[in-house]
């Protein structure tokens, strides 16, 4: 029972008992009253009647009598009664007491008592007779029939009013501790909201002020561990100089993209980029020069890529930088090459005499699964040529491999018109794959989709980019959806699904429209969906993430994030979203067994989602080794394929 009932339960009962006893005692007091009034209403009858018969004269019965019938007509008498001497009853007069007005379980908590009272009556010194008189009651119950009823009513009413009253004004001097309540809730969810209203009560102002204080403090502390997670990770994984990736940390990520036995079906597009004769650079125009050169590389590399979402750029030397972009085909390597080219070309150094021929650039490119080394090795002897060649130029090539994907030859138009056909007809078929905590229950299976291609099954990750170029995202998105609400509603085992929305479809208002009122008409299937997007949603969708990831929560939903950990400045943004779950990227977890920087990342990322009630799970589990590691930093579950391969939904 929460405060403000219990203290209005107890002050409703203490107004009852005041009320109560009020009306009790009024009562009481009419009836004493009433009481006293009909002893003395008989005694006076008696005493005025028998002065009027002891004028009569002896042996008169029927004057008596015309004198008894007389008084006793007017109703307010039950019994008046003339005996002789002896005893011998001369003249009766009685009623019965009977009250039509008055309930006769009232008539039995009051009980009047009407005492008989009686009077000599002497004519001279000779006794004539005794005169006996009781009112009769019938007026008395009757008048505190009335007032009881006037009085209950009375009583009520002030009795409601009263109680009505005191739970408003309770409400309105306890409504800070509601405050306080939700401020509370607010601190589990890592949401450090100030009361700004203080309470006029001086105690309850002292707590407010006290709690504010707290706040502050804890949010000072969260965001201080905040700052402080991101910043070993940031000296973990990225180059102290540039602020990109380092060496380790890149090739990790990119092991991670071409070992994965999902994402590397795609292949993808490595670019090699390096620096001739930094050292004499850096000799005649000293280190401060040098790394000021190498800082605006990084940021003119870093620029253009942008356009290619999952791309990402590490620093693999001193002076040879590296970016990779997956599911990249020829024409879209050209792209990528000669836009970086052309923004580090812009930089001055370059077009002046001693950089007129350090900048080379090579970019080798290959869809569907390759081996890292072979990547790097093509690329490494194509930048081996291109320096050879002499001057500031770049060049692409593309990998030959015997296992390559039997479309990657399509042109763009044959891609458009197949996804365009696939997407009309619904054709597509949706996988699960099974995420299992560590006692091997499941939580939920993550749904992927396949296209048939030339016959072939293909992974998401060898159409998603054709989806994303020819902007198909959104309808892509909503067949998907519709397919698995299909299967969802004729599964009879209620198991939950996550499944992966676009960022751009999720920020497209007409599919945002569309997907919500879809959501809201089956709202026994939403408490089975997990709804999941990329860290890049983060920030790219900004203030505005917050406010989507509620309303579609408020369907039923949860939501989660995967591949977490890859973007910076995204830990800040835990404590305003609301999640149910965090996937750490597998870049981090692939190998964690071995890697002493990546287990303390995921160790304080533990710490972090546990003090928000988030599970934390793990991307990419390909090892028992790893698996068990995870359990001891804290992670609470994972997928990959040492747990479970993607089946057939």
């Amino acid at each position: 029972m929460t405060l403000l009932r219990e203290l209005a339960a107890y002050m409703t009962v203490l107004l009852f008992l005041l009320f109560g006893g009020s009306l009790i005692m009024s009562i009481s007091d009419s009836r004493g009253y009433l009481q006293q009034q009909l002893e003395s209403h008989a005694q006076d009858t008696a005493t005025s009647l028998g002065l009027s018969i002891a004028a009569t004269e002896a042996g008169s019965v029927a004057i008596v009598d015309s004198m008894i019938d007389a008084i006793f007509d007017r109703g307010y008498y039950r019994i008046i009664r003339f005996t002789d001497p002896h005893g011998k009853v001369l003249v009766n007069s009685e009623h019965d007491l009977v009250l039509d007005d008055v309930p006769s379980w009232f008539v039995s908590l009051v009980a009047l008592k009407a005492p008989e009272v009686s009077t000599e009556v002497n004519r001279g010194w000779n006794l004539a007779g005794t005169l006996y008189v009781a009112s009769h009651p019938g007026y008395a119950y009757r008048s505190l029939w009335d007032k009881t009823l006037h009085s209950t009513w009375l009583f009520g009413c002030g009795l409601l009013l009263a109680i009505i009253g005191l739970n408003i004004l309770l409400r309105i001097i306890l409504r800070p501790l509601k405050r306080l309540e939700q401020q509370a809730d607010a601190i589990c969810q890592k949401r450090f909201d100030i009361q700004t209203r203080r309470p006029k009560t001086r105690d309850l102002r002292r707590v407010v002020e006290a709690m504010n204080r707290m706040v502050s403090k804890l949010e000072v502390l969260f965001n201080e561990k905040v700052i402080l997670t991101e910043e070993l990770r940031r000296q973990s994984v990225k180059d102290s100089l540039t602020g990109i990736l380092n060496r380790r940390a890149f090739d990790d990520r990119l092991s991670s993209e071409l070992i994965s036995k999902e994402r590397g079906e795609s292949g993808g597009s490595l670019l090699l980029l390096q620096i001739s004769g930094l050292d004499d650079y850096n000799r005649q125009h000293g280190r401060t020069e040098a790394d000021r050169l190498l800082v605006d590389m990084a940021r003119h590399l870093c620029n253009p890529i942008q356009r290619w979402q999952e791309s990402f750029a590490g620093r693999r030397s001193g002076s040879e930088f590296a970016v990779f972009v997956p599911a990249c085909d020829l024409e879209q390597a050209r792209q990528v090459a000669e836009a970086c080219f052309r923004s580090i070309a812009s930089l001055p150094f370059f077009s002046s005499d001693e950089g007129e021929k350090s900048l080379h650039l090579a970019m080798v490119t290959h869809l569907g699964r390759i081996d890292q080394d072979e990547l790097l090795h093509q690329a490494d002897q194509l930048l081996r040529s291109v320096q050879h060649h002499g001057g500031n130029n770049w060049q692409v090539r593309e990998v030959d491999v015997q296992d390559g994907q039997p479309y990657s030859q399509w042109s763009e138009g044959h891609w458009q018109e197949s996804l365009r056909q696939v997407l009309k007809a619904q054709e597509v078929e949706l996988f699960a794959q099974p995420v299992l905590d560590f006692k091997g229950n499941l939580i939920f299976r993550e749904v992927f989709t396949r296209l048939r291609l030339l016959g072939e099954l293909a992974s998401a990750e060898a159409f998603l980019p054709m989806v994303e170029r020819f902007d198909l995202h959104a309808d892509f998105d909503k067949v998907v959806i519709e397919v698995l609400l299909v299967k969802m509603r004729n599964d009879h085992l209620d198991e939950r699904y996550c499944l992966n929305l676009s960022p751009r479809s999720l920020l497209n208002k007409e599919f945002y429209s569309w997907f919500l009122s879809t959501l809201r008409a089956v709202p026994e299937l939403c408490s089975r969906l997990i709804l999941e997007i990329p860290e890049r949603t983060l920030l790219l969708a900004g203030d505005r993430l917050s406010d989507i990831i509620n309303e579609l929560m408020a369907t039923g939903c949860r939501f989660s994030v995967d591949h977490f950990g890859i973007a910076s400045r995204t830990l800040s943004c835990l404590h305003l979203l609301n999640l149910e779950y965090i996937k750490i990227d597998g870049s981090f977890v692939r190998g964690i067994a071995e890697n002493q920087g990546n287990r303390f990342y995921i160790r304080t990322l533990a710490m972090l989602a546990s003090s928000r009630d988030i599970q934390l799970l793990a991307q990419d589990v390909e090892d028992e080794k790893d698996w068990l590691k995870l359990k001891d930093l804290g992670v609470q579950g994972g997928q990959g394929f040492y747990l479970g391969r993607p089946e057939r939904l």
